[in-house]
């Protein structure tokens, strides 16, 4: 008997999860921590496909991102959603990185957050990560992505 969504989470998902992580604190390296986009990773047999989801607001990337998911198609065995967000650990806030992963089957998901911050290193800007992703716990089911 599971004692948390993590415990039933498969390792393929898990490792789509961690990959979604670094490749947006790697996104956040690059832009200093200025920018990152709203993203899907999706998984099918045949190896990921990622899509940005680009808009004027984050409303609209996130809604963005729920419909590129919506179309992926049945041969989508796993996807993530990654957003720009915020997390808190001993009641202090930190920019985050937020990534939710489902399997494709219409069950609720898992989210982790992993937090970074920016600072000066030798007058340049830089970013990083903060600590390790932790597990942010389940997240709501987005039903399984549409038939071909």
């Amino acid at each position: 008997m599971s004692t948390s969504p993590l415990d039933d989470a498969s390792e393929e998902l898990l490792a789509l999860a961690f990959a979604a992580i670094g490749h947006a604190v790697e996104s956040l390296r690059a832009t200093k921590g200025q920018e990152l986009t709203t993203f899907v990773l999706m998984e099918y047999a045949d190896g990921r496909k990622l899509q940005r989801c680009r808009a004027d607001t984050f409303e609209r990337e996130a809604e963005i991102a729920r419909e590129q998911l919506r179309a992926a198609g049945a041969d989508c065995q796993r996807y993530a959603l990654v957003h720009d967000g915020y997390f808190t650990v001993d009641q202090e806030r930190s920019d985050a990185v937020i990534v939710q992963a489902w399997e494709n089957d219409g069950e609720p998901g898992i989210q982790f957050a992993q937090r970074y911050g920016t600072h000066r290193r030798k007058l340049r800007l830089a970013c990083e990560a903060v600590g390790h992703p932790a597990f942010a716990g389940e997240v709501e089911a987005l039903g399984p992505v549409a038939e071909d």
